[in-house]
């Protein structure tokens, strides 16, 4: 892979589109729904997973050990999540109806806590008493996918030795489970959280494998741009059919990849810092808040305005003093934002 590529500024972009089209969809506010509709937040998560598979295979074929690896994935994922727990919980404090000791004492608070900090965030999204008027009410329901990425992370030692070793029967064997978990839970299962239980690493692995795949195999991506036009040809054709999901993990996740290395010349945003992973994180909350005061209700553009500005100084602040800090104690500097994909 070139040196120079555009991972952290088709991240930024990504992590916007997931923030706009949340901000249409957690309001519900009619006057800014077009977002939801000009805007695919799916495809922006999965190009998330597909982008972190190659990077973070390339990160683990350069640590040291496995031990290394794994502190730089905490390193890097824990710091901001955390914090995001915190501030929700404060959030918490400050805004539920009920009365301070109660809100503490209360089962669903404590389950909160326990919930969150282990990523079963499905168990228990919401605190009682907080957002029971808003349209939404979980705290942060953009957490559901750490867990995910969690989970392929700890995937991932295994699995790019085969992907080294037998590249195509080890994809194919990841993708035929991906998809059949995916058919399962959307055509055959009906029950409790099915739409839920869909959307779990095991459907998600497909594209973060495929960006390892990319990633450990330089004859496979040296020919992304033929995978690419021959992917989204298929899937262009096959888009409004019940074979669509087939073709989504190679089609996304290699134009995607295509994007950030070499399609365009180098955007240089790393000065900045790598605020995609707090965008992603924060923008829920926020919305969450500025609903609860009615700002969308009274103008619904000063309200989208207002979370952009504040998520973007929320992820600025976070990456510089938080993240970054975090990320130095292991390298002795702060490095680029490119090698530690959240």
């Amino acid at each position: 892979m070139n040196s120079k590529n555009n991972f952290d500024i088709v991240r930024l972009i990504l992590a916007s589109v997931v923030m706009l089209v949340h901000t249409a969809e957690v309001t519900r506010n009619a006057d800014i729904r077009f977002l939801a509709h000009i805007l695919n937040s799916d495809f922006a998560v999965k190009g998330f997973f597909a982008i972190s598979g190659f990077l973070i295979a390339k990160s683990y074929l350069r640590s040291n050990s496995i031990k290394s690896y794994f502190v730089k994935r905490a390193q890097r994922i824990l710091p901001a999540y955390i914090f995001v727990i915190v501030m929700c919980l404060i959030i918490g404090v400050c805004l539920t109806s009920l009365p301070l000791k109660e809100f503490v004492t209360n089962k669903e608070t404590i389950k909160y806590v326990i919930a969150n900090f282990s990523f079963m965030n499905f168990i228990q999204p919401s605190l009682p008493g907080v957002f029971t008027d808003n349209p939404n009410q979980p705290m942060d329901g953009s957490l559901w996918t750490i867990k995910a990425e969690i989970t392929l992370y700890v995937l991932l030692p295994f699995i790019v030795p085969l992907l080294v070793k037998k590249p195509f029967k080890t994809y194919a064997a990841i993708f035929a489970i991906s998809c059949l978990w995916f058919f399962y839970f959307t055509s055959v299962y009906t029950g409790p959280k099915a739409d839920t239980l869909a959307k779990q690493f095991i459907a998600l692995s497909s594209y973060f494998f495929f960006g390892s795949l990319l990633a450990t195999n330089q004859a496979i991506f040296d020919k992304l741009k033929e995978i690419t036009i021959v992917s989204l040809v298929a899937f262009v054709i096959f888009k409004n059919t019940s074979f669509s999901y087939l073709i989504e993990p190679v089609a996304f996740s290699s134009v995607v990849i295509l994007f950030c290395t070499g399609l365009c010349r180098e955007i240089k945003i790393s000065q900045f810092g790598d605020l995609s992973y707090g965008m992603y994180l924060y923008h829920w909350p926020i919305i969450q808040v500025l609903t609860h005061f009615g700002v969308f209700d009274r103008n619904a553009y000063l309200g989208l305005m207002l979370t952009i500005i504040l998520t973007v100084t929320l992820a600025f602040t976070s990456w510089n003093l938080l993240e970054s800090r975090f990320l130095k104690r292991s390298h002795g500097h702060i490095p680029k934002a490119t090698s530690h994909e959240a």
